[in-house]
């Protein structure tokens, strides 16, 4: 790293899907440079046994909330986790992802992701975003995906939840950096989390990253640029689907490569 984090950010981080896959690389870089991460997730178990490891690994003061972000009132246990403590660094990595037809998905598994990827986001990103900006340092990074850049098949609902965050994030960038608020839009291509593998997909031509690449990405891109599209080569591959191709065949080439994957 380039910078302190912990001088310029604080403490503490909170990070959320942080039992496993990106959030949980994402806690244990922190802890690796001396922050100390409070690790959200609806996996109780997992949270704590991550806790408990990053105590044991790192000397640092790790702590387990074990939350559900669709519930209705969940930021009242954030507030009341947080209150008195130095967050200075939110990583809202938690996400509902299924894949499937659009009409095929129950219309209540359709609701709880705009709970979880929608008004979840919103409402982490508004609270926090206000108290970083009464006190004039922060960071806010939150996770998209490059499947907010075009629509496709089979993930056609969490994509578009997933542009609805690079969108904000985008904005809040330009509003909140003269406050000293960095925020960061981070879109992860295929990344070897549990997530991925659900469905028994085909990944024998995927290009795959590791969760600690895609951290490690969005830390030197964090307080630089408003958003990230992680790995070079999704950066190549998503330049010419969405700038050189007619945006028709762009959609249709990554819905055929996704039906190859899932639909064997």
């Amino acid at each position: 790293m380039t910078f302190d984090l912990k001088s310029k950010y604080g403490a503490y981080a909170l990070v959320t899907g942080a039992a496993s896959g990106i959030g949980r690389a994402f806690a244990e870089r922190l802890a690796q440079l001396g922050i100390h991460p409070i690790l959200l997730d609806v996996n109780a178990q997992g949270a704590q046994a991550e806790a408990q490891r990053l105590q044991n690994s790192y000397a640092v003061d790790a702590r387990a909330l074990p939350l559900d972000l669709s519930a209705p009132e969940f930021m009242r246990e954030i507030q009341n986790v947080t209150q008195g403590v130095d967050v200075g660094l939110l990583v809202h990595a938690a996400v509902l992802s299924f894949i499937g037809e659009f009409l095929e998905s129950p219309v209540e598994r359709h609701r709880q992701l705009i709970d979880i990827n929608i008004r979840a986001s919103m409402e982490l990103a508004r609270y926090f975003g206000e108290a970083f900006k009464k006190q004039k340092r922060g960071g806010l990074v939150l996770f998209s995906s490059a499947s907010a850049l075009q629509g496709s098949a089979l993930v056609q609902h969490y994509a578009a939840s997933k542009a609805y965050l690079l969108i904000l994030a985008e904005g809040l960038w330009y509003e909140l950096r003269p406050h000293g608020v960095d925020v960061l839009a981070v879109m992860p291509g295929s990344t070897d989390t549990p997530a991925i593998y659900e469905g028994n997909p085909d990944l024998r031509k995927a290009y795959i990253m590791q969760p600690m690449e895609v951290v490690e990405e969005s830390l030197a891109a964090l307080g630089r640029q408003p958003s990230l599209l992680c790995g070079a080569k999704n950066r190549l591959s998503f330049f010419f689907l969405t700038r050189i191709l007619p945006r028709k065949l762009g959609v249709q080439i990554i819905s055929d490569r996704l039906m190859s994957m899932y639909r064997k």
